[in-house]
């Protein structure tokens, strides 16, 4: 057995994260929605800042940087297309250039309030695991096991898959979290003045 199908058992000080910012926005006029501005500070900012401490590395899974000097991951031609198209194209780039990742995790361009526990919450499983709260689950929230991500992936070559779908077929574990907001995406314009109005309680 190989490195790579060990458990993931490495937790900040060498787990990359991406940040997933390449979707389309529809319900907010196509916006680039890590750009938004939360108060005075921009989402992918905000996401940024709390990501950070808990990971070695970041990735951004989208068209830019947004200035920050993160590595980028366009998606691929080989993979699924949708949403998953950007877990297909980052595990792939892991294994390109971080090969001693075993895993990565995941969270939302649009997530200003993830848990500052996030990563050692769903590492600590050894498998690939998703954030859930009491509004259900949060796929785009999670801790991907790279070998086993990579063998459901491939089996939608050019096709759409639902993370909600992925996250199943991978038997990924729920791990709640109980934190009011937390898990909170932007989605649209009225999500974003709610934010607004709970930013200072958070």
């Amino acid at each position: 057995m190989s490195d790579r199908d060990d458990n993931i058992d490495d937790l900040t000080a060498v787990t990359p994260a991406v940040i997933l910012a390449g979707g389309g926005a529809r319900r907010m006029s196509g916006a680039d929605k890590g750009a938004l501005l939360l108060g005075e500070r921009r989402l992918v900012d905000l996401v940024v800042e709390r990501l950070a401490p808990q990971v070695g590395r970041i990735i951004i899974s989208g068209g830019h940087d947004y200035g920050l000097g993160f590595d980028v991951v366009a998606d691929r031609a080989d993979g699924p297309v949708g949403p998953a198209a950007g877990l297909w194209a980052a595990a792939q780039w892991m294994n390109e250039n971080i090969p001693e990742a075993r895993g990565f995790i995941t969270a939302p361009v649009d997530g200003p309030f993830l848990p500052r526990d996030l990563v050692s919450r769903l590492c600590v499983s050894g498998s690939c695991a998703i954030a859930v709260d009491g509004n259900g689950d949060h796929p785009t929230f999670a801790c991907w096991r790279i070998p086993q991500l990579l063998k459901v992936l491939a089996r939608y070559a050019g096709e759409g898959a639902a993370l909600h779908h992925i996250a199943r077929e991978c038997s990924s574990t729920r791990v709640a979290f109980p934190h009011d907001h937390a898990l909170m995406n932007i989605n649209t314009s009225d999500d974003l003045k709610r934010a607004e109005a709970i930013s200072g309680s958070v």
